[in-house]
């Protein structure tokens, strides 16, 4: 027969073991995501197959509505990681990211990591052209970022704001650094501005507009779905440059995101960003199907601190020529 004292004993011990899982289950991760819904999506399911035992929020929004939000919360953070948003958008409020040198860390070639591991390169998101074979023929495309501000393509472009849009943001300073406001005085004149990014392939495929300028993830995933679409790399060069994950400093679950950051660093999450057509970073990560090798590319010295150094004089006088036009 069991005792008082060890049957006390035992349901203690129940007890604390019940208080323990209930904690771990407790354990939360707030996710400020940039990217696609069924990127984050297939992410997440990833990472809690590893992790069960954190429940993960994910907000979805543009770029620049989420840096406007972690500027506007830095007194009192809300989410605890920013992720695949733009490097040059990390680097325009580094500060407001926690330094953490992942498990992973030395999987990485340093380029693809801030220098005091505040962020982390995810993918590399080439930018391209989009267009819509059934309205234009490839051989009367724009070929480079110069032909975007040619007369006949006057009306035929959509791009997504700069100001709400991480990487059309990198577009503009591609543009700039490349070109000046000449040229993008030009294609401002040709171009239907939108929201989103997302916008910009969805209505090429479509067939509500000729031509539009995107991350080559997107327009792949067009043509695996079927859409008659087609690929353009501008022969000036499109710029080598790279999106980010991090922590942010001072959010409400710190020892999540660092479990998560060391997952997302991992090639589990890599092998994720390929099925979804995107280039990652680590050099031993599957290259994603239907994508040309990056040595295919043409491509130019892209300079993300200038273009973070520079995005609030930039989107100023960007929205003076659009006003203007």
């Amino acid at each position: 027969m069991t005792s008082p004292v060890r049957h006390l004993a035992r349901l203690v011990v129940g007890l604390l073991f019940a208080l323990v899982a209930t904690t771990a289950l407790a354990a939360e991760l707030i996710v400020y995501n940039a990217g696609s819904s069924e990127l984050i999506e297939d992410t997440i399911a990833a990472f809690n197959a590893a992790h069960p035992d954190i429940k993960v929020t994910v907000v979805s929004a543009g770029v620049g509505q989420h840096t406007t939000r972690i500027q506007a919360e830095a007194d009192n953070p809300r989410g605890d990681v920013f992720f695949g948003a733009s490097v040059e958008s990390f680097q325009a409020i580094a500060d407001l990211f926690e330094p953490y040198v992942t498990a992973n860390d030395a999987d990485f070639d340093p380029k693809f990591v801030d220098p005091e591991h505040r962020f982390y390169g995810y993918s590399q998101p080439l930018q391209a052209f989009v267009v819509n074979t059934d309205l234009l023929p490839l051989d009367q495309a724009p070929h480079s970022w110069a032909d975007l501000g040619k007369p006949e393509f006057k009306g035929k472009i959509i791009m997504a704001n700069p100001s709400l849009s991480g990487s059309a943001y990198a577009q503009l300073a591609q543009m700039l650094q490349l070109h000046d406001w000449n040229l993008v005085e030009q294609v401002v004149k040709n171009t239907s501005f939108v929201s989103s990014s997302q916008l910009v392939f969805e209505n090429v495929a479509r067939g509500e507009v000729e031509i539009g300028i995107t991350g080559e993830a997107n327009i792949a995933k067009l043509i695996a779905e079927g859409w008659h679409v087609a690929a353009i790399y501008p022969s000036e060069g499109t710029g080598l440059r790279w999106d980010a994950m991090g922590i942010i400093k001072g959010g409400p679950n710190p020892e999540a995101a660092k479990v998560f950051m060391d997952w997302a660093t991992s090639l589990a999450n890599y092998e994720v960003a390929a099925k979804h057509f995107r280039r990652p970073v680590r050099a031993d990560a599957p290259a994603p199907a239907g994508l040309a090798p990056t040595s295919e590319v043409p491509t130019f010295d892209y300079d993300p601190e200038r273009a973070a150094q520079n995005r609030e004089a930039d989107l100023k006088k960007f929205d003076e020529v659009f006003s203007g036009n």
